[in-house]
């Protein structure tokens, strides 16, 4: 198998093996904040000036460009977004949909995520809200019912991965995943991309990219991917569906993602951030509601500030 149709099917496998989540969404939205499709698109020209970073008049010049002017756009004006994620291996199926806002800078943020899964033993649903601003990030985790509230130094060496369930991603840092950095180099990593045509959306001018051919990864099938870029390079929309059919079981995705905001976001601090795990106790339990067991916390890090 191919090393970039190896990292699509270890992403999907992961993902079944416990991407967390806290607000389920119905697996049939047609975008990822579950908002109606785009209206229709007038077409215009393509000449190369007009063209975001990367993209030159025939499809992906420079993946890593794309990507990286697309973080640094986010970066500077601050955004929502939403993603979704539909993942079966053979039996298994996982549906994850994930929510956030993010003000300029990346601080503060919030993220929340919902994730329901069948492994065959019956559906179990798991949560994960995330908060941060420049020196902290507060997790709350529902997992069976039980609440875990941990707290990081959002600086420090020991902070790189918050949920032990996205140790699976390519980049699994949290500006990689707010922005969703990691879906683009996998999306960008799987297909041959052509431009399609550029687009006069709503006054936004964005490229139109489209894969169905696989990337030197033979054993991916049914491939079909969009990516609408705006001049600036932020991705506004990506959706990929593919298949794997290697070894048994065969695996297929969907991936949906959104930018639902560009600029004039702002972000509340959550009240059970205060509730977060003080600094210095990282070794005693979390209280549980519902009189639940306690859950031992596995808290690493101290944080610098609230």
């Amino acid at each position: 198998m191919g090393l970039r149709a190896a990292v699509l099917v270890l992403v999907a496998a992961a993902l079944l093996a416990g991407w967390s989540g806290a607000t389920p969404l119905s697996s049939q939205s047609t975008t990822a904040s579950g908002a109606p499709p785009l209206p229709a698109a007038t077409t215009t020209g393509d000449s190369a000036e007009e063209l975001p970073p990367g993209v030159n008049e025939t499809g992906i010049e420079d993946a890593s460009e794309l990507v990286e002017a697309h973080e640094a756009a986010l970066v500077e004006t601050g955004f929502a977004f939403g993603f979704e994620a539909n993942v079966t291996v053979g039996p298994a199926r996982q549906f994850t949909a994930v929510s956030g806002r993010v003000e300029s800078g990346l601080s503060p943020l919030v993220v929340e995520s919902a994730s329901e899964r069948d492994l065959g033993d019956g559906p179990t649903a798991v949560g994960t809200d995330l908060w941060a601003n420049e020196t902290t990030v507060a997790v709350q985790y529902d997992r069976e019912g039980r609440d875990q509230l941990r707290r990081y130094n959002r600086s420090g060496g020991e902070f790189g991965v918050p949920d032990e369930t996205w140790a699976h991603l390519p980049r699994a840092d949290l500006k990689s995943q707010v922005t969703n950095a990691w879906l683009i180099e996998l999306a960008l990593a799987a297909g041959e991309y052509d431009l399609e045509r550029v687009d006069d959306r709503d006054g936004e001018r964005v490229a139109v990219l489209r894969a169905t051919e696989a990337a030197a990864a033979a054993n991916l099938t049914d491939l079909d991917s969009t990516v609408v870029v705006d001049e600036e390079g932020r991705v506004r929309e990506l959706s990929l569906t593919a298949a794997y059919e290697g070894e048994e079981p065969t695996t297929e995705v969907r991936y949906e993602f959104e930018l639902t905001e560009v600029g004039g976001v702002s972000v509340e601090r959550p009240a059970w951030v205060a509730e977060a795990e003080p600094p210095g106790e990282a070794n005693e339990t979390t209280a549980t509601p519902g009189g639940g067991t306690p859950v031992p916390s596995r808290a690493t890090a101290t944080p610098s500030g609230d």
